[in-house]
């Protein structure tokens, strides 16, 4: 056993002298304020550790104590990732948190200390990915995904905080990019009844039908299974999104194909289906039955194929970008503008709005929003469209003198 010799200091505490330690020998124990447990510093000589014991007991009295001062944000970051966000956040948002997290948060500030950690310091790094931050070099982030790197930067900084591991978040009140919104696309009347006659000429045209007249988005789409689908009730059931997400293992930063929850709890919903949907969709199925006889052992029957509504030839998944492509083609052949998948969904939202006397809060359910709130900022221009014409009833009051 090692000789020990143990040392008072001025009052400073319990501090000994180990034979055993030759490069820093003075070792300092104090009591720690979160786990109650006896803790040990190490110093070369008396005087320094006495020094730093003072140091730490003032920091435990004023209340800024930290457990671990050596940990950097990019180790915590990647210890938060695991323990807090991977359990709790969707598979594609913590994807999305990896590639915020190794390939532009660690490379540029991960060495810092996570007590050291400035909010003038991320202020810089957030304008600087703005203009210029981008991994393929060309250009900068957008508004909008800059406020997504905020968020989780916040979110990891504020565990930190209840962790005891840092006393403030350094990421509040942060300047961020004005996010200038888009307008949404949405096809005009002509466009889609051009849209839904060529549609026809595709097998895969009851895609886009479903998508103009229920509202859902491409991922939930690719997602429908036939057992998603009450045909005789007339209802359609949004359990699960289909999607590709980037997953990165040590260096190496790859995509694969994923089916989860819906965004939020309000996404996993039951859509009315117009009864006009249910002799395309029986035929639709009917057609993918005879083509699983076609094929024989060459259709695709495993678990994640199969069943699925959206599928080939051969009863495999339609990846997002593959059904991109294709609805590419069929507005190609329609002769209108070319637009993105969403704009069916935008599309629905307009015409219900427009024509069907769709109050806003039925229709936020059928869309799915978190809140009433996002159907509004998204379509109010419609809204007030269809107020406008309303309120032009108010003519026949009074050219007929009430």
């Amino acid at each position: 056993m090692a000789n020990k010799k143990k040392v008072r200091a001025n009052g400073e505490g319990h501090i000994r002298k180990r034979t055993d330690r030759r490069s820093k020998p003075w070792e300092g124990v104090y009591k720690d304020p979160i786990t109650g447990k006896p803790k040990s510093i190490y110093c070369t000589t008396q005087a320094e550790v006495t020094k730093k014991l003072r140091e730490i007991r003032g920091s435990i009295e004023n209340g800024t104590y930290i457990e671990n001062p050596n940990l950097t944000l990019g180790e915590w970051l990647t210890q938060w990732l695991e323990v807090y966000a991977k359990p709790k956040v969707r598979i594609s948002t913590y994807a999305s948190y990896e590639t915020y997290v190794n390939r532009h948060i660690i490379p540029v500030l991960g060495k810092i200390k996570l007590k050291d950690l400035r909010k003038d310091t991320l202020q810089r790094f957030l304008n600087e990915k703005h203009t210029e931050g981008r991994i393929d070099k060309k250009g900068g982030l957008s508004a909008k995904t800059i406020k997504n790197l905020r968020n989780m930067i916040h979110s990891a900084l504020q565990q930190a905080c209840d962790n005891d591991l840092i006393h403030k978040n350094a990421s509040e009140k942060l300047s961020l990019p004005e996010h200038i919104k888009k307008e949404i696309e949405v096809f005009g009347i002509e466009e889609q009844r051009r849209l839904q006659d060529a549609s026809k000429n595709f097998r895969l045209g009851i895609g886009i039908i479903l998508s103009l007249y229920t509202g859902i988005r491409v991922g939930e789409l690719l997602g429908l299974w036939w057992s998603d689908i009450d045909l005789q009730g007339e209802i359609l059931h949004v359990r699960r999104i289909l999607q590709r997400v980037t997953v990165h293992d040590d260096s190496n930063h790859k995509t694969k194909i994923i089916i989860g929850e819906p965004k939020t709890a309000k996404g996993r919903r039951i859509v009315p289906l117009p009864p006009f949907l249910i002799p395309l969709l029986i035929k639709f199925k009917k057609q993918q039955q005879e083509e699983s006889l076609l094929f024989g052992q060459d259709y695709i029957t495993a678990p994640f194929n199969g069943d699925f509504v959206i599928r080939n030839e051969y009863g495999k998944y339609i990846e997002p970008r593959t059904y991109q492509d294709f609805f590419k083609r069929v507005q190609k052949e329609a002769g209108i503008p070319i637009l993105t998948t969403h704009a069916c969904r935008h599309t629905f939202a307009t015409r219900a709005l427009e024509n069907n006397n769709f109050d806003i809060k039925t229709l936020s359910t059928i869309l799915g929003h978190a809140s009433v709130l996002i159907t509004l900022d998204l379509y109010g221009h419609s809204l007030f469209d269809h107020q406008r014409k309303l309120m032009g009833k108010f003519n026949e009051l009074w050219e007929g003198g009430l």
